[in-house]
């Protein structure tokens, strides 16, 4: 026998340079101090050459991991004894062995050549190349970790789940936990022993590598140390496996009509590249509502199928009247879409049809409940100077109506056209940018608001003709070029050049009868604009001994002959126009295409950003407009109505102005538009928000005044909204959001939630109203809760969409 050696490694002839400790008995004599060494570096050799054996083919060790075929074993320790009679090796004192990725640490390791099994005593760890951690009293393993024997251990996964057992075999590519427990709650600091929120006893626990699946035969589930539920047998995913076919975790509600129900969600993984989940859901009024999902991965996209589909058997407990009520046999099927023709091209889609206008909505199909569904197909391209976005869409209004007016309203676009490109090359030392926006689109039905009061004498209180039955098309083409030249002291001039051309076909099936302008008719119209404009800006720096300022008076002249047609087509695509400060320097105020901005206008106005030492920042706009010579495009009349009571429609517009600031998760920030005479606020929008460490909050208040005169059917428009947010201990958030119209006093929608969540289960429950004047809807109100347990699933009940619901976990 030989004794006495140092911290060494196999593979390494020195001695390692944090050794230190060698057997008192040998330290006298440097020769028996070689000596000793030179028989523990014939040990290591023999160690490393029966625990890495050559072989034609890598080592397969548990959970499927290859070890590569020329993996060295790495040990240390303060003592090594080797026996060369039995062929054991016993090191002793802070073992530490490194084998391809696995890493074991013991109190004392003996390892017998002739049967190739290594045995580990003492506070034993064992990390595994998975993540796994192994801690044991003993531990019984074959030198290529392959298989072995465990007593007393448990196990931490990556993703902090916890496997104890009484005891364990490993082999075949996976380890059996006798009398095992399993949890992902990590035990009370203040009592380890007492027993975590939930766990699972079972009579085995087998982890299978190959399947990546934990299985737990005989279990029993406990809650606070309670055993609430018995189960045959239970399998989930390992840690490293996100998919696994089976049950999901069930869910439950409770709505108007709908009665009681439960849903059972089974998961397929047909594939890695295909999988399905089929939901199955039982209504106590309305029988069983029958889903399924079907999502495929591909090596450039991913296509999503959807199908829903019920008999009803009660319709009778929807409201009379309605499509609820009048339909029996009720489904759906969606298609979605997305491929990636090459880095810069993606074509996709996203379509649904239904059996009539509401069925996904009172169902609350997923991704198909909202009021307004949209259908469309697409193909985009986008480069480092140039955008291009094609696509063709129509809308699903979801209400019970039987008529389904609002929906036939809709215009179906076949197709919507942008592109956008500025050219790299300066043009004459300027930007040049080319814009091309094009549409054409039908309706089944006039979309009209019928008007009363002073329509017959005033052009802009006419009726509004929001869309006409039909069809029209329109095709743009805009170039525009400018360039910023900077004096020497600091005048900045910016001259402006545009044109723009047109082509509108108009075919609708109705005249315009009550209206004051000019209907270009049906038939083929062609129409331009060109711009010469002059941007003026003259930025001051003003610094102070805690802050800096700067201020930016802004003057804008555009020269350009009078809007053709102005109105008198129909008006899609520029019809949301608000006149504030971001709209104030813009060449074309309008929105969209529809209309274009003609005459000779100058805009004035001054800008403003601060900046303070503690943080503050300030920043703020006024300004007005003015329309000097030719026809005012917002004071003529508009099929749709869209410059009504726009601020612009006199010579001298309303005054615009806002301003923020923000602090320390403090922001603040208001707009508005002025009355040019008595400085009323004709639209008002004030928004707050605060957000720092446990506290988010956000209020927005919003105010449109009536248009004077009076016109019947008009008046104010005030609502409030508003959001918060409130961690109010390290597991808990609250959170409740609301909007109140302040005009009919009524909520518009309410909603609140609590959540708890650690590291090992989550709860949560929430709120939701939405506010349904005609009482068409199956389902006003929404409540929604969740129990969730982390690696097992959860079970719930509602669907309410609030991020609450949500644990991170």
């Amino acid at each position: 026998m030989a004794s006495g050696f140092g911290r060494l490694g196999i593979g390494d002839n020195s001695a390692s340079p944090q050794g230190g400790r060698i057997v008192a008995g040998v330290r006298r004599s440097r020769v028996h101090a070689f000596a000793g060494v030179l028989c523990a570096g014939v040990a290591f050799c023999t160690i490393f050459y029966f625990a890495a054996p050559q072989a034609a083919a890598q080592i397969v060790a548990p959970d499927g991991i290859s070890v590569a075929e020329d993996a060295k074993m790495l040990l240390a320790a303060d003592e090594l004894i080797y026996n060369n009679d039995t062929g054991v090796v016993v090191a002793s004192g802070g073992v530490q062995i490194d084998y391809d990725n696995y890493k074991l640490v013991a109190d004392r390791v003996e390892y017998d050549q002739n049967s190739g099994r290594m045995q580990a005593f003492g506070s034993v760890e064992m990390i595994e190349p998975t993540g796994n951690r192994i801690y044991a009293d003993n531990l019984d393993i074959t030198d290529d970790f392959a298989d072995g024997f465990v007593n007393a251990l448990r196990i931490e996964t990556p993703d902090n789940t916890r496997i104890a057992a009484e005891s364990a075999e490993r082999g075949d590519g996976q380890t059996t936990f006798n009398n095992g427990v399993y949890t992902a709650c990590e035990a009370c600091e203040d009592d380890p022993e007492r027993a975590p929120l939930w766990q699972v006893k079972a009579k085995r626990v087998i982890q299978n590598g190959e399947t990546k699946t934990i299985r737990l035969e005989q279990a029993t589930f406990e809650l606070f140390g309670m055993p609430i539920a018995y189960l045959p047998f239970l399998e989930i995913p390992d840690h490293d496996r996100k998919r696994k076919s089976g049950f999901l975790t069930p869910s439950y509600l409770t709505a108007d009509n709908l009665g009681t129900g439960v849903s059972i969600p089974y998961y397929w993984a047909i594939s890695p590249y295909m999988d399905a989940t089929f939901t199955g859901s039982g209504y106590t009024n309305q029988g069983f509502l029958g889903e399924v999902e079907f999502r495929q991965n591909f090596a450039n996209g991913e296509h999503t199928l959807r199908m829903a589909g019920i008999s009803q058997t009660n319709p009778g407990d929807f409201d009379a009247g309605t499509s609820d009520s009048l339909v029996t046999e009720r489904g759906m099927i969606a298609s979605r879409g997305q491929f990636r023709i090459n880095p810069r091209w993606t074509f996709g889609w996203d379509g649904m049809l239904q059996s009539d206008n509401n069925f996904s909505r009172t169902y609350g199909i997923s991704g198909y409940s909202e009021n307004t569904v949209k259908s469309e197909v697409y193909l985009t391209g986008l480069s480092n100077r140039s955008h291009f976005d094609l696509r063709s869409y129509r809308f699903d209004i979801q209400d019970a109506t039987t008529t389904n007016l609002t929906e036939r309203q809709q215009a179906t676009i076949h197709p919507s056209l942008d592109y956008t490109r500025t050219f790299s090359d300066p043009v004459a030392g300027g930007e040049l940018s080319l814009n091309v926006n094009g549409y054409s689109v039908s309706r089944n039905a006039d979309d009209i608001t019928t008007r009363t009061g002073l329509a017959a004498t005033d052009p802009l209180f006419a009726d509004r003709y929001k869309g006409f039955a039909g069809a029209n098309s329109r095709l743009s083409s805009e170039l525009e070029w400018r360039r910023t030249l900077t004096t020497a002291n600091g005048l900045r001039l910016t001259p402006i050049l545009a044109a723009r051309g047109d082509l509108n076909s108009v075919n609708i099936d109705t005249a315009p009868t009550d209206y004051n302008g000019t209907f270009a008719g049906n038939g083929s119209h062609a129409r331009g604009m060109v711009t010469a404009g002059l941007e003026a800006s003259y930025p001051v720096l003003v610094t102070t001994a805690g802050s800096s300022h700067v201020f930016e008076p802004i003057g804008q002249i555009f020269v350009r002959p009078n809007e053709r047609l102005a109105g008198g087509l129909p008006n899609e695509d520029a019809q949301s126009f608000v006149f504030d400060t971001t709209s104030l320097f813009e060449r074309d105020k309008f929105s969209g295409f529809d209309r274009t901005e003609g005459g000779t206008r100058a805009n004035v106005g001054l800008r403003y950003t601060g900046s303070f030492d503690n943080g503050l920042k300030t920043h703020a706009a006024f300004g007005q407009s003015y329309h000097i010579a030719g026809l005012n495009s917002f004071a003529s009349p508009d099929l749709s109505q869209a410059t009504r009571n726009a601020g612009l429609e006199n010579d001298v517009s309303d005054f615009v102005g806002m301003g923020g600031l923000s602090f320390n998760g403090l922001s603040l920030a208001a707009s508005a538009r002025f009355d040019k005479d008595d400085f009323r606020m004709e639209r008002t929008d004030v928004r707050a928000g605060f957000s720092r460490g446990r506290l988010s909050t956000s209020m927005t208040y919003t105010e449109i005044k009536a248009p004077r005169p009076f016109v019947v059917g008009d008046e104010d428009r005030r609502e409030v909204t508003g959001y918060a947010s409130l961690k109010v201990h390290d597991f808990w958030r609250v959170a409740a959001s609301t909007s109140y119209d302040l005009v009919d006093k009524k909520f518009n929608r309410q909603a609140f939630g609590i959540l708890y969540e650690d590291e090992c289960y989550a709860f949560s429950f929430a709120y939701e109203s939405i506010r349904d004047d005609g009482n068409t809807n199956a389902r006003d109100w929404k409540i929604g809760a969740r129990l969730s347990f982390r690696t097992l699933g959860g079970i719930g009940t509602g669907d309410v969409e609030s991020p609450l619901l949500k644990p991170s976990f």
